[in-house]
């Protein structure tokens, strides 16, 4: 037989008169080759999948015959088809759940009952833990989709896909093109000014990603009768139920209803970026911008990711020839603990052939590991929006990834399925749980943190212009070793040349008056006099300012300035920054680190850390001294930390030079082990990371500690 052939609970429905509803239908697919059948119900429009074996007992069901009776019969006809006695009671359950069954009397199918008890439960619990994810139906939009029906072919047709190709690829070019201007307005996008435009995006996208959703399922014939509103983390958003594609034999065509969404998320993103980057700052180029950046990340994050189970999922289901490949997934990993650790030899492993075995296993981690880093995401996101709220999903999303499992393992410990092995399966999970905890716990792991920063001189001279004007000459290199007094550049302002001409003019001009008066108006000689002083003082101020825009060096060193030769000609306004004469016999490196990194470091002593540069990548520079400066800094040493300049340091978007930090953080000072070593590998500016090695600790240790600061740092706790 196909199954185990004997159930403890078959008792309980052997002798129950069951039988599908007279309105179930059922088509043929097929998936890797092999046959499955969909069963619809054509008034309540749900569907079930099932294999042939499965559906040979089911077609065979009347309610003038009991389960028992068909199942024997069948079980004597096709000993090797009929499926076991444990999997007719699920399938009836299941069934029963989705209201495909109907009864003869009400006695003797407690089994089937309790089955549909227990899922209705998990599915009342489900939505009780999921209450930031709800959905509300409205209405049936099948009349208005039937008389749309031309429109809707000429929106899924061909020509429909040709325009598609063409804004997409034309969108993805001119994102890449403006790439540095897409970071810097990112900047802004969850500022408080900016949430409604992000909503109103939010809600445009959602709204003609379910509306393609429907097209293409009416297209190919199926049904949508349901459009309503869901309610995701209290966001109204609208959904509709385009589950008819289940009933579709073409894959292709189950795929590209799946996809329809996520296309249009695409399409739209691309119409933003080529509206954003052709217009100017207002009200359409920030709806715009929104557009693009709702329908890029929403489905590349959710939609368009196949490790959750949205539209990419659905999509890779079908086209790998996969039905519940999630579910499957978790099974294959169910069996392997139930195999290996629990020791349950007769453990049913859900993979029939090496390629399932493939597709269950990697999926199933990959799957896993994703599901518990974008929960903890989300619930961060809401911590930070609605701290009360957070703490209730927090909640939740512990019960059901912790408690929920560590529930139905205890269950399963303590069923009648390990009645032979439950000793060895109690001891290899005690020993399981033990080995996790020296891990977690106990064992002391290596640590290290990484900091970024950039290479600074102990002695520089930065040179900055105390008078604007138009860079004529620069008689210095970038990199060029300079001796103390030597020039460098030369800039001229004429409105200050004109400015000191004129204040000649006029002392030559009161001098001959105050020698004229000396003869004629002795009076008139003292007034003459305080003028001529007030203007000479004049003229030394206005000749002080020419002077400096005469620029030398005021030490030794080598110049730094890499992209002040591209302004030769250019006008260049008071207070900004030339370049910088530096002693690179004297280097040091400036890392950046977070509070909590700095709490942590502060306790220590006897740090020691080595020094990778961008330039060389593979190569290690030793660091001797390590200077942690016991104040809080908001202002970065060089843009190129920054999110504008390359780095990773949040920066804040109003601030045209890159250096304000969005949180305060703290300096440490590296100083270099060889000098002669970091002058020829190292200059001023040249970024890197500093790498520290910390003292051993558990991984929990760690983790209670990082928890700590974050409830300290982020919500003053």
């Amino acid at each position: 037989m196909a199954g185990a052939t004997f159930s403890d609970s078959w008792y309980q429905v052997a002798d129950a008169r069951v039988a599908l509803l007279p309105t179930v239908k059922v088509q043929y697919q097929r998936y890797r080759g092999e046959p499955w059948l969909v069963l619809e119900d054509a008034y309540s429009h749900r569907f079930f999948r099932v294999r042939p074996q499965a559906w040979a007992f089911l077609k065979a069901l009347t309610t003038e015959r009991t389960v028992d009776e068909v199942w024997r019969e069948l079980a004597q006809s096709c000993p090797q088809e009929t499926p076991g006695q444990d999997e007719v009671v699920r399938l009836l359950s299941q069934l029963h759940l989705s209201n495909l069954l109907q009864f003869h009397g009400w006695a003797h199918h407690e089994a089937i009952y309790e089955r549909g008890r227990r899922n209705r439960q998990r599915e009342t619990l489900g939505k009780w833990m999921s209450f930031l994810f709800v959905r509300v139906p409205l209405l049936n939009p099948e009349r208005l989709l039937d008389r749309l029906l031309p429109l809707v072919r000429l929106l899924t047709g061909p020509g429909a896909w040709l325009v598609w190709a063409g804004v997409v690829l034309a969108g993805l070019l001119t994102a890449l093109q403006h790439h540095e201007a897409l970071a810097q307005h990112g900047q802004g996008l969850l500022s408080l000014s900016n949430l409604p435009w992000l909503y109103a995006s939010l809600t445009l996208v959602k709204v003609l990603h379910e509306l393609n959703h429907a097209f293409v399922c009416k297209r190919y014939g199926g049904q949508v009768p349901t459009l309503g509103v869901m309610f995701l983390i209290f966001t109204p958003l609208p959904y509709v139920d385009a589950s008819a594609s289940w009933g579709m034999r073409s894959k292709w065509q189950r795929a590209h209803v799946g996809a329809a969404g996520i296309l249009a998320e695409f399409f739209l993103a691309a119409l933003g970026a080529l509206v954003w980057a052709h217009t100017g700052e207002g009200l359409l180029n920030s709806l715009a911008f929104n557009v693009m950046v709702v329908g890029s990340v929403s489905s590349l994050l959710f939609n368009g990711n196949p490790l959750v189970r949205f539209d990419a999922y659905y999509v890779l289901i079908d086209l790998v020839e996969m039905p519940n490949l999630y579910q499957k997934a978790q099974q294959q990993w169910l069996y392997y603990g139930s195999r290996w650790v629990l020791g349950q030899r007769t453990a049913a492993e859900p993979a029939t052939d090496r390629s399932e075995r493939g597709w269950f296993t990697v999926y199933g981690a990959l799957a896993f590991v994703y599901r518990i880093s974008i929960s903890v995401s989300i619930v961060m996101f809401v911590l930070d929006q609605w701290f009360a709220v957070g703490l209730v999903m927090a909640a939740t999303t512990a019960v059901a990834l912790v408690v929920m499992p560590l529930r139905k393992l205890l269950a399963h410990l303590s069923g009648p399925a390990l009645q032979r092995g439950r000793g060895r399966a109690l001891a290899a999970v005690a020993a399981l749980g033990l080995a996790g905890y020296l891990v977690i716990a106990v064992v002391p792991l290596p640590h290290r943190v990484r900091l970024p920063g950039v290479v600074q001189a102990h002695h520089g001279m930065v040179l900055y212009t105390e008078t604007p004007g138009r860079l004529v000459e620069l008689a210095a290199r970038h990199g060029q070793t300079l001796r103390a007094g030597e020039l460098i550049a030369r800039l001229s302002n004429p409105d200050l040349d004109l400015a000191i001409t004129t204040t000649r003019l006029q002392v030559a001009e009161h001098e001959a008056l105050a020698r004229q008066a000396l003869l004629r108006a002795p009076a008139d000689v003292a007034p003459l006099e305080r003028r001529i002083a007030d203007l000479r003082q004049r003229l030394a101020e206005l000749e002080g300012l020419a002077q400096r825009l005469e620029f030398r060096a005021a030490q030794d060193g080598e110049w730094v300035a890499p992209a002040l030769h591209e302004r030769v000609g250019a006008w260049i306004e008071r207070g900004q920054n030339l370049g910088e004469v530096v002693d690179r016999s004297r280097l040091r490196f400036s890392a950046v680190l977070s509070q909590p990194e700095a709490a942590e470091l502060f306790s220590l002593r006897d740090l020691h850390g080595e020094l990778r540069l961008v330039t060389q990548p593979g190569q290690t520079l030793e660091v001797g001294q390590l200077t942690l400066l016991p104040y809080r800094r908001e202002r970065l040493v060089s843009p190129a930390l920054g999110f504008f300049g390359g780095g990773n340091v949040p920066v804040r978007a109003d601030d045209a030079s890159g250096t304000t930090t969005t949180e305060p953080f703290f300096e440490m000072h590296a100083e270099f082990a060889d000098q002669r070593q970091a002058s020829a590998a190292a200059y001023q500016g040249l970024s890197g990371v500093l790498r520290l090695e910390l003292p051993s600790r558990p991984l929990l240790a760690r983790a209670t500690t990082a928890l700590r600061q974050l409830l300290q740092t982020r919500y003053d706790l």
